[in-house]
């Protein structure tokens, strides 16, 4: 008895070598597994929410307060510094590509119909400065409003149905 186990041993552990490999292969995937997928309606600019919750890092929001203003604050790949604050509203400063020439701010304030870019726009915002970058494929939510920077760079913002969505050569703003 004690030979046949002996003789089986070697076996066994051969199959849980092998077993623990593939495993191993499988939970790893491979690079078409980790791409970003295209799960947004065809007809929107925006990119899907499942794609931001499901595959982007949520960072934590306690790490970007500032002392220069109140919300939260960081700044993009692109050079935009974004806030938000107050109920939720939200906002960038910087070069806003595919904008009107002169266009500097982008947003929502708590008690507009529409998110837009206008000269107004910059009286209300508060006089943030953003002191941490939000890095690509990462997002954070404040206040009940989301903001992500996208692999490519752009800049997504949406709370509700008010949003923007700032690329490298085009912006949009809610509803499209």
């Amino acid at each position: 008895m004690m030979c046949r186990i002996l003789r089986t041993a070697p076996r066994i552990i051969k199959l849980l070598f092998i077993s623990t490999g593939i495993s191993a292969i499988l939970l790893t995937g491979s690079p078409a597994v980790l791409a970003e997928p295209n799960g947004g309606s065809a007809t929107s600019p925006y990119p899907s929410t499942y794609l931001i919750l499901d595959y982007y890092d949520k960072v934590k929001y306690d790490d970007y307060f500032t002392s220069s203003a109140g919300g939260v604050w960081f700044s993009t790949p692109l050079g935009l510094n974004c806030g938000i604050w107050d109920r939720g509203s939200f906002g960038c400063v910087g070069d806003i590509r595919g904008a009107p020439p002169g266009t500097t701010n982008i947003g929502w304030v708590n008690g507009n119909v529409v998110t837009r870019y206008d000269w107004l726009l910059g009286v209300q915002f508060p006089q943030g400065r953003a002191e941490r970058e939000l890095s690509p494929r990462s997002y954070i939510e404040y206040n009940g409003t989301r903001c992500a920077t996208m692999a490519d760079t752009s800049t997504y913002c949406a709370r509700g149905p008010f949003r923007f969505f700032v690329t490298p050569t085009r912006t949009w703003l809610s509803p499209p």
